[in-house]
């Protein structure tokens, strides 16, 4: 996880220069620290991802010399985790059924659809994260996607690296916006604390990476690293000083 914290690999095969380059630019637009590599058939990039290993695959289905489907099964049974996006016009039900299940096989077939490829995107990374059995991991999210449900059982709480969120109450269709939760801040603490289920919505509102930490590593990792102990007591403080702003006002 600590690689994929820093850098994030992206392997990029296709015959296609335009393609190739709208998706380089897509990849270094969303995603911090993206380093992408390219391949124009699938020989060169098998060549490519022994000498540097990609935490993500993107290829075309019609690549040459080696087709999309075998490097994909090349590619998913080495022993590092690898995410494997295939570009396709036409949707493939018949392979990789179980890694497609998992999230580490990606069926694309609106390569154009800027959003709907970060989607893919974000859950191949999670998928990545997800293998690591370290005390907190990453987690990736889209735009507009939904981190925390109210009345959920609270299991994890979240330390926001970059992006954006809110909280929000929601009540027959009408919806109540309680704040923005922006990088540097933690969100998810209060169910902890006070060990009762969450008690709002929180969205994404851009593409977000966080630092998801389960509840019974909290104490430990806390401890070990200074600088989110100090994030918390600013997130806490925060949230006090709001709460009394709003006491004030009504």
């Amino acid at each position: 996880m600590a690689d994929l914290e820093s850098k994030r690999i992206f392997l990029i095969a296709s015959a296609k220069p335009e393609e190739a380059e709208k998706i380089e630019s897509t990849l270094t637009k969303h995603i911090q620290n993206a380093t992408v590599f390219t391949a124009t058939d699938g020989s060169a990039a098998l060549f490519k991802a022994e000498n540097v290993i990609p935490n993500v695959v993107i290829v075309d289905s019609e690549i040459a010399k080696v087709s999309a489907l075998d490097l994909t099964q090349k590619l998913i049974h080495r022993k590092e985790r690898i995410a494997v996006i295939i570009m396709s016009p036409l949707p493939d039900t018949d392979h990789f059924v179980d890694e497609v299940v998992t999230g580490q096989v990606h069926i694309l077939t609106r390569p154009t659809d800027e959003a709907t490829f970060i989607e893919h995107l974000t859950r191949a990374l999670n998928w990545i994260v997800n293998g690591d059995n370290a005390n907190y991991r990453m987690k990736f999210l889209a735009a507009n996607q939904i981190l925390i449900r109210e009345g959920e059982k609270a299991e994890s709480v979240y330390l926001v690296k970059r992006g954006q969120l809110k909280a929000y109450k929601a009540d027959n269709g009408a919806e109540t916006l309680l704040g923005h939760i922006n990088p540097g801040e933690f969100v998810g603490e209060m169910a902890y604390i006070n060990g009762e289920p969450r008690s709002a919505n929180v969205m994404s509102l851009t593409n977000c990476e966080l630092i998801e930490i389960p509840n019974n590593c909290l104490d430990v990792v806390l401890f070990s690293k200074p600088a989110w102990s100090k994030a918390l007591v600013k997130t806490l403080s925060l949230r006090l000083k709001n709460s009394n702003e709003d006491k004030v006002q009504n």
